[in-house]
């Protein structure tokens, strides 16, 4: 299905590429990218930005940001469209594709370049950072563009900005605050290999389950909870269903803008600038708002009478020592950097 998929959105972005070659009007075919030159002689370009979610998400909302900031940072010669929902394919199918004019731009967590890249598993490493001052220092820094370029470099992409998304954290329907109350527990977590070596190294019962199908298991009682960032679980109106909310802090994922390297390298140097600029730019608002929310959403869910529970972190952390040596060694140096970079406060 995923194969027929990705063909029937090859050849449209294949005929949109003929139809912009053949339309006149300036128009010029660029691997189905809508390139035009200007009344002033200056090209002008309109993106496809694709996007799994809606307005309100942490990705839609950075993109929307990055979007209206490069309208702005080239006078209006960069039009980028959004394109939610994942109404021009799943995140993988679009990645395959942006070669190929199904988009120009995506933002997605690092993570999902993993099938390119094993460095994009750090993005789901257990225990990295302190908190958002840390995550923020990192992603912000020479090491952050280091870590973009290398996973680009093998993947073939460009990676920009580095949006704060808050932890993830544990819901669950029964009381749990403690490493050893894990033992056992069975909570839906993502289908990728480093949550799912997370959730055993706590000696629970991982289910890889999509997201839509976890209220229903939870209401069922076919797992017990679930991990996932805050305002994301209150999106999903988790807490109709799971009471208890433990402040694990597990994983600090992060969101970036994602580009076809090839493409972005033939563009000109004032819009590769202005790509950055927007990208850092974006991330930066929006990181500063989702702090906000998160904080906003621990307040709504205390209103409501859930049970916020706050763990030893520093205890959960030593427990993980060794593993990404045992499970991951070819990210353990990388993983060692980031927590250097903690200055303790």
């Amino acid at each position: 299905m995923k194969k027929r998929l990705f063909a029937s959105l090859l050849a449209t972005a294949v005929a949109a590429s003929c139809l912009t070659g053949c339309g006149g009007g300036g128009a010029q075919s660029d691997g189905g990218k809508d390139v035009k030159a200007g009344g002033d002689g200056e090209t002008t370009y309109t993106w496809k930005m694709a996007l799994n979610s809606t307005g309100g998400d942490n990705a839609y909302d950075t993109a929307e940001v990055f979007a209206n900031k490069m309208k702005e940072l080239t006078d209006g010669r960069v039009n980028i469209e959004l394109y939610g929902g994942a109404s021009l394919g799943t995140t993988s199918e679009v990645l395959e594709g942006m070669s190929y004019g199904v988009a120009d731009v995506l933002c997605e967590s690092v993570g999902t370049l993993a099938t390119f890249s094993n460095l994009a598993n750090i993005d789901a490493m257990p225990y990295m950072y302190n908190g958002y001052d840390h995550f923020m220092d990192v992603w912000s820094s020479d090491f952050g563009q280091e870590m973009k370029r290398t996973i680009g470099d093998a993947a073939g992409f460009r990676l920009f900005g580095g949006t704060y998304r808050g932890p993830r954290i544990v819901t669950s329907t029964k009381e749990m605050s403690k490493i050893e109350d894990f033992k056992g527990f069975k909570l839906r977590a993502p289908n990728l290999e480093v949550y799912l070596k997370t959730w055993q190294w706590l000696k629970a019962t991982p289910t890889p389950l999509a997201m839509g199908e976890t209220y229903t298991a939870l209401q069922q009682g076919t797992v017990e909870g679930q991990e996932n960032p805050m305002v994301d679980s209150m999106n999903y109106a988790v807490q109709e269903v799971c009471k208890y909310w433990i402040k694990t802090n597990h994983v600090y994922s992060c969101n970036v803008i994602i580009m076809d390297k090839t493409y972005f390298d033939s563009l000109p140097e004032d819009i590769q600038a202005a790509v950055e600029e927007a990208s850092n730019y974006a991330s930066k608002e929006i990181s500063e708002q989702q702090l906000e929310a998160s904080q906003a959403a621990e307040a709504k869910l205390k209103e409501i009478g859930c049970t916020v529970i706050e763990v030893d972190t520093k205890a959960f952390a030593a427990y993980f020592d060794g593993f990404a040596d045992e499970n991951f060694p070819y990210l353990e140096d990388w993983a060692n950097k980031i927590k250097a970079m903690d200055d303790g406060e």
